[in-house]
């Protein structure tokens, strides 16, 4: 527990931080594209690089990938305005929105069945668990605190499924979903839950989905507010007219393209997060 105070508390600390000055940012010679660490950063430049240089080419503007250390910090740092583009799961969204105001959504990630829509609670492929139930007395790993797909949602039903946290021999937060999946491996942790997308990666592993897949709210692009509004109009018009499968597929191989979202996509996140966080 002693991890969710600290991300808590850094919360708190840093959001009473006045935002950046917004006549300042808007001025920029260049924009940053932030993305948060649910991946490797080194797989993460590879796979959003043809995305970043297309939407480049579209706003007459360099754009800069740039990495968040963790999820509070892509939190901050979007919400204060120190990053002009990101790519935002549904809980970050949720709390740089509420907290700061200052993002406005561009396009949702659309996906095949199979995408980064979903989730799954996994094991050992070795493992006597076979159900939610099972898990009382075992280990659990999370991802990172504020991550939806690997914390809130997991959480969220392992409660329902009247396994609370102190019905868990022990748990603890590991950071990413990549994370979560290799604890598992390396039977550090008895389960743990991740994106299917993300899970899908390790197939051919000793592993196994015993609850699951169970639909989660959109990942998103977002920009800062206080972007000049021809650059929003300008990503907006360049994410929904793109059509290459190439650029797709180096993001998640289930990805179709992009397409319109609004806030109230996000209403499931409010509510598991607010649950969750009431604890």
């Amino acid at each position: 527990m002693r991890i969710r105070h600290v991300f808590i508390a850094l919360f708190l600390l840093f959001g009473s931080f006045p935002a950046v000055n917004s006549s300042f940012a808007a001025v920029r010679a260049s924009l940053t594209f932030g993305l948060p660490p649910f991946a490797n950063p080194s797989v993460l430049q590879d796979n959003f690089s043809p995305l970043v240089k297309y939407l480049a080419r579209a706003v007459g503007q360099p754009i800069e990938i740039t990495f968040s250390p963790n999820y509070i910090s892509h939190v901050m740092r979007l919400g204060s305005g120190m990053i002009d583009i990101g790519y935002m799961g549904p809980s970050p969204y949720v709390k740089t929105k509420d907290k700061f105001g200052g993002i406005e959504l561009l396009a949702q990630f659309r996906q095949e069945e199979k995408g980064n829509n979903q989730m799954v609670i996994f094991t050992r492929s070795d493992s006597n668990i076979a159900t939610l139930a099972d898990l009382a007395g075992k280990t659990f790993a999370f991802g990172d605190y504020q991550s939806f797909g690997s914390h809130f949602l997991p959480r969220f039903l392992l409660n329902n499924h009247d396994i609370p946290l102190k019905k868990l021999a022990a748990y603890d937060y590991v950071g990413s979903h990549d994370n979560v999946l290799l604890s598992v491996l390396h039977r550090d942790f008895d389960a743990g839950g991740v994106r299917l997308d993300l899970f899908n990666k390790y197939r051919d592993r000793e592993l196994k989905i015993i609850y699951g897949p169970v639909t989660i709210p959109p990942h998103a692009l977002v920009c800062r507010s206080s972007l000049p509004e021809e650059v929003k109009k300008k990503l907006k018009e360049a994410l929904f007219a793109l059509d290459d499968p190439l650029i797709f597929r180096k993001i998640n191989p289930t990805m179709t393209g992009f397409g319109p979202v609004q806030d109230r996509d996000f209403a499931l996140a409010r509510k598991v997060i607010d649950i969750i966080e009431s604890k």
